[in-house]
């Protein structure tokens, strides 16, 4: 079971998850594992070897890799006597880079983690340590600083086996506007709550530019995609979808396409797209264009560009999935996860080494424009810092305001959990429905969720064989573990 710590706790559930990597190994060589926290303290000088350490990260290397890496390990050297090295795996290299590191028995210590469709399946094979009992006493301010519901996020049968980053962790969904359009049509875009509040917006726009639309939607949006259409469910299953509403304190598992208000939101969709609202070529179109009037996007207050405004209408809401966007693993096998958790402190703790991190050497790579804001300088060190820790002792970037951090943390205080929170489910005893599930609904969710065909005639036909696949098996499935889960962490 998750141990309690004495702080205010925050229930919290967000977006998107990216991958799953499978981790093994350890790159760690010292005599004497430290027990002692690393925040923003100096390393004691001694005679010891430092400590190699290694950090293995996804993303495109940056430019200047070399020159921020060697600031990287001066400062760690310094405060912990670890000499870290860092490793990027491009993004589409990223999991077949960790399967082959894990077959080949290559040693390193940290690995960026995301996405829970195989979480299950890594720590059945052993590749996540277990810092249960270490995080508490040998970094309590890292500990200490993590809301309790994220380490919920990254919990496995009572194991944590990973530091979530604490950022955008709750998952809070906005409608983004076009800033010009609002401003040019007078619309009142924060009285826009569900989805019907929507449609007398889209009617004022399509008459005030009849050859334009709207809404502009796309192939790709899935059931993820407009979320306005199904949101409401924490997502056990992405495909098929099948979660547990937030609201229900039962936790009933249940078929997302099979739910009321799912079909009154489908076919209001169905008949903006007969009124023109929503273009034509939606369940086909691959491509975005840069610039929308509307769209719905998990996003923070500042989190859009300088040129569009956006108005909250759900959440925030804590799942395991949102938590698991991106969170640090340590190997199994590491000989020193005190220290490889120091460096993880350092990051989450340390405002200097988290900018270093994040956007490389002041005066080469940005220059402060304010006490914590920020003007890129050139684009020669960029890297993903969402996958690296928090956000909250970050410097903010112009044009975005100064307090934008301060806000977003703010936000995620206000945010519920879901009733599952920490539940992982594990897809190995119905994996073959999973599979043939997947691809029908890949068959009639772009159609659907675009408004492209009419939800009453095609949605009956996917619920049909979608059973027919196996999908209440699923479903039986899910609920047989939810139940379990509940029992075990009352």
């Amino acid at each position: 079971m998750l141990k309690k710590v004495i702080r205010k706790s925050l229930a919290l559930a967000v977006t998107g998850t990216l991958l799953a990597t499978s981790l093994a190994g350890c790159g760690a060589k010292s005599d004497t594992p430290s027990t002692n926290s690393g925040n923003n303290k100096k390393s004691e000088s001694n005679s010891e070897a430092p400590v190699d350490l290694v950090w293995w990260t996804i993303g495109n290397e940056p430019k200047d890799f070399a020159l921020v890496s060697e600031e990287i390990k001066k400062y760690t050297l310094e405060k912990l006597n670890v000499n870290l090295q860092m490793k990027y795996a491009s993004w589409g290299e990223y999991n077949t880079k960790m399967s082959k590191i894990v077959q080949s028995g290559e040693q390193f210590d940290i690995a960026f983690t995301s996405g829970i469709e195989n979480y299950q399946d890594l720590l059945n094979k052993g590749y996540f340590m277990d810092l249960t009992e270490l995080l508490p006493t040998t970094t309590p301010a890292l500990y200490d600083f993590i809301p309790e519901d994220l380490w919920k996020g990254v919990t496995i049968n009572g194991k944590i086996l990973g530091v979530p980053a604490y950022k955008d962790s709750a998952q809070a969904q906005y409608w983004i506007w076009d800033k010009a359009t609002v401003e040019e049509l007078g619309i009142d875009y924060e009285s826009v709550e569900t989805l019907q509040d929507l449609e007398p917006v889209l009617q004022k726009i399509k008459e005030a530019r009849p050859n334009e639309y709207p809404l502009i939607l796309n192939a790709n949006e899935g059931i993820n995609g407009f979320n306005a259409a199904i949101n409401g469910y924490d997502e056990i299953v992405v495909k098929p979808a099948i979660g547990v509403s937030y609201q229900d304190s039962s936790a009933k598992v249940v078929g997302i396409w099979e739910q009321e208000n799912v079909m009154e939101n489908l076919k209001t969709l169905h008949s903006w797209f007969n009124k023109g609202y929503i273009n034509p070529d939606a369940a086909t179109l691959l491509e975005l264009p840069k610039t929308r009037v509307v769209s719905s996007a998990q996003s923070f207050e500042g989190g859009w560009k300088d040129t569009e405004v956006g108005h909250k209408y759900f959440g925030p809401a804590y799942s395991t999935r949102t938590i698991q966007g991106s969170f640090l693993s340590i190997s199994v096998g590491c000989t020193n996860p005190e220290k490889a958790l120091q460096v993880i402190e350092l990051i989450n703790t340390d405002e200097y080494f988290r900018n270093l991190l994040a956007f490389g050497i002041e005066g080469t790579h940005y220059e402060k424009t304010g006490e914590n804001t920020i003007k890129k300088l050139n684009d020669k060190y960029e890297v993903p810092a969402y996958t690296q820790g928090t956000f909250f002792n970050m410097y903010v970037q112009e044009p975005n305001p100064a307090d934008q951090w301060t806000k977003l943390k703010d936000l995620q205080e206000t945010a519920f959990a879901s009733p599952v929170l920490g539940f992982t489910f594990d897809s190995s005893k119905v994996q073959n429905q999973i599979s043939a599930c997947a691809n029908i609904e890949s068959k009639y969710g772009s159609s659907l969720i675009t408004g492209s065909v009419n939800p009453e005639e095609a949605l009956p036909k996917m619920i049909a064989e979608l059973n027919a696949a196996g999908y209440q098996d699923i479903i039986a499935e899910a609920q047989r573990q939810v139940d379990e889960f509940l029992v075990n962490n009352k």
